[in-house]
């Protein structure tokens, strides 16, 4: 059963573009899951379409955009809607502020694991490719415990005068589709919903909403940031409120809803994660301090010659080549004072206008730290080594099949990245992979063979790195594999990498 709930006009933001033709259409996507008592489950579908990565059509003297949307919902591979249509946006008049806009879709389904599949093409274009959006969801069928929606994060929300196709428990709620908050988003605002209160804690029984903002990373609470409400229990609770995050400064955060018992013991706990960009509040809190001040937050106190170069030298996986000139210059004159500022100046360059460095810094060295720990070669540290190299400049990781005593092969290693951001350059990839072989047996050094990501060593050829003794093939270039692996497994986990 599908009911829909399509917003031709509703303008969330305006967004300016320095280069406004994209080789494909720019979207936010967010499903989210509902329970209804005469409905029952279903699935809520929010899209923010950015004009700005679209061409328009003007008429009447006025300017339009227009996507066309192929909607798949698959279960088990199998396709159980599919539907296709297309979505207008508002008219307007300013080209350089073309504004975005939104559609909302519900769909009452069984409970269930489902695959969205989303296609968005832009109608005026005949060049730009269509924007692939993909997205798991798990639809749960009514329970006899307490559960809950997911957290849905809202642009505005207003109480409604007239039931409209954003309604909802008696007001009208704008989503918003980003996990990013900039300056320009002084609060978060969201929306929840509870379930099987009345049955689970008594019906009419008192209980409390408690919500709050912590670190993404290591969940320490920030007690400025919080509020409690309290509720009589029924068999829908709902949970609208705003947090004022003016003078959160940027990082990674956690906005956390639990509920509460009359006994004060917590029965649900959900968190939503969030990125806060803030670069005002970041100079202000860097500005108040001294120089030694600013030298201390990010290197310690310290003047241990060894142990600022390595402070130094760890940054050569993320530096340019300038950059890497500056840290062979440092290491090689070991002048604690230059070493520390060098530190300082490489993160706040770094985080120019949209970034906080301290933090930067702080995130980057415990990957250094997790590096150390996993990776090094003998005396070689860490970060020098191919797979630490790795690491730090792409990040840990999608998958990593790890093959240490595979018959007729060395010890290797086939990481696979989804997703990848070359911290170097700042430039994205998707679906990019790296094969490490350990040839020396002796120690855990593996030395990179085979990768398709730009810049990186690249080597059709690579199965016979990862393979022994089977040199007489190598520089035959006829010879397609390394005999006697029909039994390995190195192709099937680079093809299939999960």
């Amino acid at each position: 059963m599908v009911f829909r709930l399509r917003i031709f006009s509703a303008l969330l933001f305006s967004c300016a573009f320095v280069q406004p033709w994209f080789c494909q259409p720019a979207a936010f996507f967010r499903p989210v899951v509902f329970y209804s008592p005469e409905k029952g489950s279903f699935i809520e579908t929010n899209l923010t379409v950015l004009g700005g990565s679209l061409q328009h059509r003007i008429t009447d003297g006025r300017l339009r955009h227009s996507v066309n949307i192929t909607l798949r919902i698959l279960r088990d591979s199998n396709i159980v809607h599919a539907e296709k249509y297309n979505l207008h946006g508002p008219y307007f008049t300013d080209s350089l502020h073309p504004p975005a806009f939104i559609d909302c879709q519900r769909y009452v389904l069984p409970a269930g694991s489902y695959h969205i599949e989303m296609d968005i093409l832009d109608n005026q274009s005949d060049s730009k490719k269509p924007l692939q959006v993909r997205s798991e969801i798990e639809v749960r069928g009514v329970s006899q415990g307490l559960y809950s929606s997911a957290i849905q994060p809202l642009e505005e929300y207003r109480r409604s005068s007239a039931p409209g196709p954003l309604t909802k428990s008696g007001f009208d709620l704008i989503p918003f589709n980003s996990d990013f908050y900039s300056e320009s988003n002084p609060q978060l605002a969201f929306y929840y919903e509870l379930y099987n209160a009345a049955a689970t804690l008594g019906d009419h029984k008192p209980f409390v909403f408690e919500w709050h903002i912590e670190t993404a990373d290591d969940s320490v609470r920030l007690n400025s940031y919080s509020g409690f409400r309290k509720e009589i229990s029924r068999p829908v609770n709902v949970l609208l409120g705003k947090i004022n995050i003016a003078n959160l400064g940027g990082g990674d955060y956690a906005l956390v809803i639990l509920t509460r018992d009359e006994t004060g013991a917590v029965r649900n706990r959900d968190r939503h994660f969030f990125r806060r960009q803030n670069r005002k509040m970041d100079i202000q809190a860097l500005s108040n301090l001294s120089e030694e001040q600013l030298l201390v937050s990010f290197v310690g106190k310290t003047r241990n010659a060894d142990t600022l170069q390595m402070y130094v030298e760890c940054l050569w996986p993320i530096a340019d080549g300038i950059d890497k000139e500056r840290i062979v210059d440092q290491s090689v004159k070991k002048n604690p004072d230059s070493l520390r500022r060098f530190v300082v100046d490489f993160w706040q360059r770094r985080a120019a206008d949209t970034g906080n460095p301290l933090k930067m810094w702080a995130k980057y060295y415990r990957s250094v730290q997790e590096v150390m720990a996993l990776f090094k070669c003998g005396k070689q540290k860490g970060y020098y080594t191919d797979r630490g190299r790795v690491y730090l400049q792409y990040g840990p990781p999608s998958s990593r099949a790890e093959q240490p005593n595979e018959p007729n092969t060395f010890p290797y290693e086939i990481w696979t990245y989804y997703r990848i951001t070359d911290q170097v350059n700042g430039h994205f990839f998707s679906n990019r992979k790296f094969v490490f072989v350990n040839k020396s047996l002796g120690d855990d050094c593996h030395s990179l063979v085979h990768s398709d990501m730009r810049g990186e060593v690249n080597n059709p050829r690579w199965a016979f790195e990862v393979t022994r003794r089977n040199y007489d093939g190598i520089q035959n270039p006829d010879s397609e594999g390394p005999p006697n692996t029909q039994f390995n497994q190195f192709n099937e986990i680079y093809r299939d990498s999960r």
